[in-house]
Order: C-alpha cells, then structure tokens, then sequence
C-alpha cells in the first residue's frame, strides 16, 4: 500500500501545486497589462501621420488634400482618444486571453492525468473503450461525481465554455444577446452557453457581454479563474483520498465494474 499512498501524493500534489502557477501567470498578466496602459499614456505613444487623400467633384476634377490619422500598435484611425482607447481595450484582452488558455490548458492537463489515476485507483473496467479518444475535463468530473463519489462537487463547466469561446470563436460568445431574450426553444449548445455566462455573471467573475457579444474581461477575471481552480482540485482531492480510505482491501489485480 506504500505504492500506492505514493502515487496518490503525487498525482493530486502535482494538480495542487500548478495553483501556484497559474496565480503567478494571473499576477504576471496584470502587471502586463498595467505597464501596457502606462506606456500607451506616455507621450509620443500615439503616433501621428498624415496620408493624401483624392476627391472628385461634380465636375470630375480630382483634388487631393492631405489628412491626419493616429496610430498605438495595430490600432489606426482619425481620431486620437479613440485610437488610444482601442489599443488599450485590445491589448487588455488580449493578454487576459492568453493568460486565460495558458491557465485553463494546464488545468486540463493535471485533471486529465488525475482521471487516469483515479481509474486506476478504482479499478474501473472501460467495457466501452472509452481510453481509444481523448479525455476532456468533462470526462474527468463525470469520474469524479460517478465513481469516487464526489457528487456534490460544483463542476467547472463554466470555465470550460468561457475556453472555448476565447480560444474557437475569437472571444464571442455566439448570439448571447438574441439568445438571451430569445422566448421560443434554445438548443442544448446555446443553454449550455447561456448557463455558463449566467453563471459567472452571478459568481462576479469578472465577466461581461457588450452588445455585439463580444465577452469582456476585467482585472479580477484572472484571479476568479485560479481560486475557482483552486476549489475544484481541492475539493477532488479531498474525494478521492476518502474514496481510497473507505475501499475495501481486494486482491491485487482485482477490477472494479462501473
């Protein structure tokens, strides 16, 4: 049974202590994003050009005048506050999105892994070779409610949709809007959708919705990310080590069918 207390240690330590990492990431994007906005207030930031410009009149003279633009990064236009405010807009979500999939990504990654162990652990046969695709987080809190008995676990589900919009569909959250004042039937996609902004809305997540369904992300998103992150690992870590402690002794090599 040492064996077995070691894996036990390891695989969940190895998820607890990536919170470490993904808070040092969320800190890391904040102050990214601080600098940012520092360095677009500075002077000479915004950069000014002029470009000629053609007009034909009624008579089918062609004038050429000269006209100033403004430019702050990837951000271009006529007007100077607008071009600083859309730099400042984009490079804010940008480094909070990036920041975001990182953090998701390697929460994945330790969940995956903690599903594999806590087949193992039960001894879970896979009548249905459910091992031959890809495991996803969702697989995992299926295991976790199912099988280890962790049913009144909250699961992440919402930070699973908020991924998938930011990483498949450019961090637009498809027809939110109609959808939400929609009275009529919506499908399980657009439910799902809807539960999950909903939900982050209530939890104060930092998490807002403007009226293209653009999905905005403020200062305290990150760090909502990591302790909802941190309160599912925990609350899965404490599951499984009560699974392990009420199992009853089987012969080695012995399986379990779920």
């Amino acid at each position: 049974m040492a064996l077995l207390d070691y894996l036990i240690s390891f695989q969940l330590w190895d998820a607890s202590s990536s919170v470490s990492v993904m808070k040092m990431l969320a800190e890391q994007a904040e102050k990214n994003v601080n600098q940012a906005i520092s360095d677009a207030n500075l002077p000479g930031a915004v950069k000014k050009g002029t470009f000629d410009e053609e007009f034909e009149d009624h008579e089918g003279n062609v004038h050429i005048f000269e006209k100033d633009y403004y430019a702050c990064g990837s951000c271009i236009g006529g007007d100077y506050a607008e071009v600083k405010s859309e730099y400042i807009h984009l490079i804010s979500q940008l480094t909070r999105r990036s920041a975001f999939l990182t953090i998701f990504g390697l929460f994945e990654h330790r969940m995956i892994d903690c599903l594999k162990f806590m087949i193992s652990l039960s001894g879970y046969t896979d009548n249905n070779k459910r091992t031959n695709r890809r495991e996803k987080l969702e697989d995992c809190h299926a295991f976790l409610t199912d099988v280890i008995g962790g049913k009144g676990i909250a699961d992440v589900d919402h930070l699973i949709i908020l991924r998938n919009i930011m990483a498949h569909n450019d961090g637009f959250a498809s027809k939110h809007n109609e959808i939400s004042n929609r009275i009529g039937k919506k499908t399980e996609s657009e439910k799902r959708q809807l539960r999950a902004i909903n939900r982050a809305e209530n939890e104060n997540a930092g998490i807002s919705v403007n009226e293209f369904d653009g999905v905005l992300m403020d200062k305290t998103f990150l760090m909502y990310v990591v302790g909802e992150i941190n309160r599912y690992i925990e609350s899965l870590d404490a599951a499984v080590r009560r699974f392990h402690k009420e199992m009853p002794q089987k012969p080695a090599g012995t399986n379990s069918n779920v």
